[in-house]
């Protein structure tokens, strides 16, 4: 019996010592990255020691048009050495903010972002944040006109005088719910429309306060329900008259 007994608990230690070091391993913040993309500049947190889940971060500045932002990620446990990356006029410093709770504090000048938005991607484990820039697409690639799974579709959009007439699809929406937005050259909003549609939509949106010809955007955006950061995003360079 005694023998048999001691078999036992030399199968449980080498049972336990066989568990992955993964298993008890703390999420711990290894690395920040700030580059850009066409419409946007994207940091990026990087994690070892586990999955990273992306209903564990939110945008508690999501109103990033002042020059700053704060995303905070909850997690019990969590390791965040203090971290410091600037590129493209973007500061990103991240650090412990309390108990199990890290922080991503974002800089930048005013009113050059108008939107955040948070996602996450896996193998390897990272929180993406994506700052999108406020001045018009300057590109055809920074214009959007199907948004992540194909939230918001811009189909066509005309002007006539001041007014523009935008069609599009909406698809699986918080209760179809978006604004459409106008924006000048430097970003201020000067036309905005709430509209709630399922499917094809077709609706008419009017500006105002232009004192010159300029560039502009016309934009469709859905906010997250969980903390006001963005959810959806389609936009367009236009031309803007007085």
């Amino acid at each position: 019996m005694r023998t048999i007994m001691l078999r036992l608990a030399t199968l449980a230690l080498l049972v336990l010592g066989a568990a992955p070091a993964s298993a008890s391993a703390a999420l711990t913040v290894s690395d920040v990255r700030v580059g850009a993309q066409p419409a946007f500049v994207r940091v990026v947190v990087d994690f070892s020691g586990g999955r990273f889940d992306g209903n564990e971060a939110d945008a508690t500045d999501p109103a990033v048009r002042d020059g700053s932002g704060r995303v905070d990620i909850r997690r019990a446990g969590i390791v965040a050495p203090a971290r410091v990356r600037s590129f493209q006029g973007v500061r990103a410093r991240v650090g412990l903010a309390g108990a199990n709770r890290a922080s991503v504090r974002l800089t930048f000048a005013k009113g050059r972002f108008k939107y955040v938005r948070l996602s996450a991607l896996h193998d390897p484990e990272r929180l993406v944040i994506d700052l999108y820039r406020s001045a018009p697409p300057s590109t055809t690639a920074a214009e959007i006109r199907s948004g992540v799974d194909r939230c918001l579709t811009l189909s066509s959009i005309s002007r006539t005088g001041r007014r523009f007439r935008v069609r599009g699809i909406e698809r699986e929406l918080f209760e179809g719910s978006f604004v459409l937005r106008v924006r000048d050259a430097t970003g201020r909003v000067v036309g905005r429309r709430i509209v709630t549609a399922r499917g094809p939509w077709d609706v008419r949106v009017a500006y105002a306060g232009i004192a010159s010809a300029q560039a502009g955007t016309v934009e469709a955006v859905a906010a997250s329900a969980k903390d006001g950061s963005l959810a959806c995003i389609v936009q367009v360079r236009v031309a803007l008259v007085p």
